[in-house]
């Protein structure tokens, strides 16, 4: 019992459950979670796909024990004493567009000249969703919404089949196929800022922090290849 005790107590033994939106469970979490199976094989962790608010209802009654999320209208602002908060990463969002696309030969894509366009966007509630609309919005236009689906896989399977143009994350780059092209849109990249979260005083909790530490090693990684060049 002691043992355990003090294992619990370096990090090394505990259980709990990550909350995450869907490119995190693909970009940032096999990392994570696989270096912590490598160094405390006793941790044990579940992962629940969710996003704001939902998310932090679940945080907030103890069903998940970390938040990862991205910062849009309907996570909690920055502030909020709730919750304490780790920074991840800067997430660029490119343009996804048929390989028989007119601008698909562009170094980069006026977003204006997509206005006409056809696109592929998620839920207006998901947080990639809401951001290609306030890209859209900052651009000065709203996209023709043809298919709104959430799904990354579905989505790129739709822009490569040329029933759509869309905004993708970098972190779902492993996802994308040989009938798309990917191109920077022009002027400021678009970014979303993704961050941990866990209730406010829960910070020092050694596992909490074994499972922050990793995050943020898993984000610093992915942010050496989502940085734009």
């Amino acid at each position: 019992a002691r043992a355990d005790l003090q294992a619990w107590g370096r990090g090394q033994r505990g259980t709990l459950t990550v909350g995450a939106f869907s490119s995190a469970i693909s970009g940032l979490l096999p990392v994570a979670l696989g270096e912590l199976a490598r160094t405390r094989p006793d941790l044990r962790v579940a992962v629940v796909e969710a996003e704001p608010p939902d998310l932090f209802t679940r945080l907030d009654a103890g069903e998940v024990d970390v938040a990862v999320a991205v910062d849009f209208a309907a996570a909690p602002p920055s502030t909020d004493r709730r919750y304490t908060r780790t920074e991840l990463l800067a997430d660029v969002l490119d343009v996804a567009l048929p390989a028989t696309h007119r601008l698909a030969g562009a170094d980069r894509v006026p977003l204006r000249e997509l206005a006409a366009d056809p696109w592929v966007v998620g839920d207006a509630r998901s947080c990639c969703g809401a951001v290609t609309r306030s890209v859209c919005a900052a651009a000065g236009f709203t996209p023709e919404i043809r298919h709104a689906v959430n799904d990354w896989q579905s989505l790129t399977a739709l822009v490569e089949a040329g029933a759509g143009v869309a905004l993708v994350p970098r972190l779902v780059r492993p996802l994308h196929r040989p009938g798309l092209v990917l191109r920077a849109p022009e002027g400021q990249r678009p970014t979303r800022h993704v961050f941990a979260a866990v209730r406010a005083g829960a910070e020092s909790d050694p596992v909490l922090t074994a499972v922050l530490d990793r995050l943020a090693a898993a984000g610093a990684s992915a942010a050496a290849h989502v940085t734009p060049g």
